[in-house]
């Protein structure tokens, strides 16, 4: 799975945490806006797997795991992952409001 760091450093505004150990390759990135909902990305480059959570104080609005990632991508305020096919599977827009948005090209 590819990704550039910069790129996620950016859109998130932070170092991801690292799980167990950085050869591992598993990384979690998060964000929080002003109206107290939390954006959680967890990535597995080596088995390119991800898992997107999506929360407000008050509970879980979504979770959802997608297999066979072959690029996340960090650009113009966008969170987009593709799948081994090229084809955009997730886009999520961080600005205004977090909003997410499935895609199949």
């Amino acid at each position: 799975m590819k990704y550039d760091e910069y790129e996620l450093l950016e859109l998130f505004e932070a170092e991801p945490s690292v799980i167990v150990d950085y050869q591992t390759g598993m990384f979690m990135y998060s964000k929080d806006d002003d109206h107290g909902f939390h954006l959680l990305l967890t990535m597995s480059v080596h088995e390119s797997q991800c898992s997107v959570s999506y929360k407000h104080f008050e509970g879980l609005i979504f979770n959802f795991e997608l297999e066979d990632i072959s690029q996340i991508k960090g650009e113009n305020n966008r969170l987009t992952i593709l799948g081994n096919d090229c084809n955009t599977e997730v886009e999520i827009s961080f600005k205004p409001h977090f909003s997410l948005k499935t895609v199949r090209l």
